[in-house]
C-alpha cells in the first residue's frame, strides 16, 4: 500500500461487497453535529502541517444536511487561511482525479454528488476514483468526499480500492434516528376497485360477504364475483391482523380463477397474496407473487410499488428504485403513489427525493392530512423540525384528519421523545384506537422510532 495513507480497521472492501448497506467503518458514530465538524477541521489542518495526503468521507442523510456541514466546515477552514475547492459531479464531469490535477494551488477539495456520474449503472464517477487512486497520495490531496448514505454503499461496492484508501469516515445522523429503515407492510398498496369500508367493522364485512359467497351459485357466470368476494375478504381478513386467513382467502380466488382468462383479477389476487407473504416476513416470496402479478398487468401502479418496496427490503436498490419510477411514470398525478414512492426511496437512504415526492403529493392533494404528516415526519427524520412542526400543525387542522391520539404521538416522536410515543401507543391500544398490528404496520412510525422502540408492539 502506498505511504501516507492508513487503512481503517473495521470492514473490508470485499466484506463491504457482500451487503448492500453501508458498511461498518472508523466512524464516529452518534457524535454530535459540532464534535464530527471538529473532526473533519482537525484530519485537514494537519493533514496539511504535516505534508500529507487525507481522505475523509462524510455522510450524511440529507442534502440538506450536507449544506449545512459544508459552509460550517468552509467557514473554519478560511479563518485557518485554507481555500476550498468544490467538485460537483455530473455526467459531463464524472472524473474527479482529472479535476483535482486541473485545478491550482493545493485547496482542500469539496467533493459532491457521486450518484450523478453517469455511465453504466450510474458507477462512473466510482470507477475513476478506483482507477486513479495513487494520485491522491502522490499529490498529497485533501479532500472531503461528501456522501449520502447511499452513496457511501456505492463507494464501498463500486471502488472498493478507494474505499481501503480512506483516512476517516463520519456520519452526520441524528442519535434519534432509526439506525435503518425496514419499510412495514402498511407502505404496500392494495388494488381495491370497490369500496369495501361499509361496515362498521372488518369483522361485519367480512360475515356479509361470506354470507354472499355462499348464495351465489357455483357456475361459470358467477365465477368473476366469487373471485372478487375472495379478494376482498382477503383484504378485510389483512386489516384485522389474521394473516393467515387472508392468505387463504386470496389462494381460494387464484384457484378458482386460475383455468381462466381473467388477468386483471388474477393480477389484484396476486398483488394481495404478495402483501400477505410480505406482512409475514417472506420477502422472496412477496417478490415473486408481485412479479407474476406483473407478468399478467405490466402496468398495475400498485404492483409496481409493491415490487420496489419489496426489492428494497431485499438489497435489490437499482431494481427498486426502477420499480417505483415506473410507478410515477404510469401515474404523475396520483398522490397515493407519490406518497407511497417516497416512502420507499427514504428507506434506501434517499430522503430529499423522498421528500420532493411527498411535497408534489401535497400539491396534489393539498386537504388530505396523511400527506402532510408524511411531509412532517420526512422532515423530521432529515433534521428540519422548523419545517415538520407546520405540516403537522396543518395536518390537524384538515377534515378528516387522523383522529384520537394518532397525530399526538407522531409529534412526541418527532420531537424526539420517544418515551411519551411510547406512552401514547400504549395508550391507543389499550383503549382500542389502534391494534398492535396496525402500530406495525405503520410507516410513519418506522421512519421515527426504531425496532426496539417498537418491540413491545410485535405480534
Amino acid at each position: 500500500m502506498s505511504p501516507g495513507l492508513r487503512r481503517s480497521r473495521l470492514t473490508t472492501p470485499s466484506e463491504a461487497l457482500k451487503s448492500n448497506e453501508m458498511p461498518e467503518t472508523s466512524t464516529q458514530h452518534g457524535k454530535s453535529f459540532a464534535e464530527n465538524l471538529d473532526i473533519l477541521f482537525n484530519e485537514l489542518v494537519l493533514a496539511t502541517q504535516w505534508g500529507r495526503p487525507s481522505v475523509l468521507l462524510a455522510v450524511n442523510k440529507s442534502k440538506f444536511g450536507q449544506e449545512k456541514a459544508e459552509k460550517a466546515l468552509e467557514a473554519r477552514l478560511k479563518k485557518q487561511g485554507l481555500e476550498v475547492a468544490r467538485i460537483v459531479v455530473n455526467d459531463q464531469r464524472p472524473d474527479v482525479p482529472a479535476l483535482i490535477k486541473q485545478a491550482g494551488g493545493k485547496p482542500v477539495f469539496f467533493i459532491s454528488n457521486l450518484d450523478w456520474g453517469g455511465g453504466d449503472q450510474g458507477a462512473e464517477a466510482y470507477r475513476a476514483l478506483n482507477m486513479q487512486r495513487e494520485l491522491f497520495v502522490e499529490n498529497r490531496v485533501k479532500a472531503v468526499l461528501w456522501l449520502t448514505t447511499a452513496e457511501a454503499a456505492n463507494l464501498a461496492r463500486q471502488a472498493p480500492d478507494f474505499w481501503a484508501f480512506r483516512h476517516r469516515v463520519v456520519e452526520f445522523v441524528s442519535q434519534r434516528s432509526p439506525a435503518a429503515i425496514k419499510l412495514p407492510s402498511g407502505v404496500l398498496l392494495w388494488d381495491m376497485q370497490t369500496a369495501v369500508e361499509i361496515f362498521d367493522s372488518p369483522a361485519a364485512g367480512i360475515q356479509a360477504r361470506e354470507d354472499l359467497l355462499s348464495r351465489l351459485p357455483r357456475t361459470q357466470e358467477s365465477l368473476s364475483a366469487r373471485a372478487e368476494l375472495y379478494y376482498s375478504i382477503g383484504y378485510l381478513r389483512w386489516t384485522a391482523g389474521d394473516l393467515q386467513r387472508a392468505a387463504g382467502a386470496l389462494q381460494s380466488g387464484l384457484d378458482l380463477a386460475a383455468d381462466h382468462p381473467l388477468p386483471e383479477l388474477r393480477s389484484r389476487l396476486l398483488n394481495g397474496v404478495g402483501i400477505v407473504r410480505y406482512d409475514s416476513r417472506k420477502y422472496a416470496e412477496a417478490l415473486e407473487a408481485f412479479q407474476q402479478g406483473l407478468q399478467l398487468n405490466p402496468s398495475s401502479v400498485s404492483l409496481l410499488i409493491n415490487l420496489g418496496a419489496v426489492s428494497g427490503m431485499l438489497g435489490r436498490k437499482q431494481e427498486a428504485t426502477a420499480s417505483a419510477k415506473k410507478a410515477i411514470a404510469a401515474s404523475p398525478t396520483n398522490a397515493e403513489s407519490l406518497e407511497r414512492v417516497g416512502y420507499i426511496l427514504a428507506s434506501m437512504g434517499r430522503p430529499d427525493e423522498a421528500i420532493r415526492h411527498i411535497i408534489k403529493a401535497v400539491e396534489l392533494a393539498p386537504r388530505v392530512s396523511r400527506y402532510r404528516a408524511a411531509l412532517a415526519v420526512l422532515y423530521s427524520v432529515v433534521d428540519r423540525a422548523d419545517e415538520a412542526r407546520p405540516q403537522l400543525e396543518s395536518a390537524r387542522s384538515l377534515p378528516g384528519a387522523s383522529a384520537g391520539r394518532y397525530l399526538e404521538i407522531l409529534q412526541a416522536a418527532i420531537l424526539g421523545d420517544a418515551g411519551k410515543a411510547r406512552d401514547l401507543l400504549r395508550a391507543a391500544v389499550e383503549s382500542k384506537e389502534m391494534a398492535a398490528h396496525d402500530i406495525r404496520r405503520d410507516p410513519n412510525l418506522a421512519m421515527l422510532l426504531d425496532v426496539a422502540q417498537l418491540a413491545e408492539f410485535s405480534e
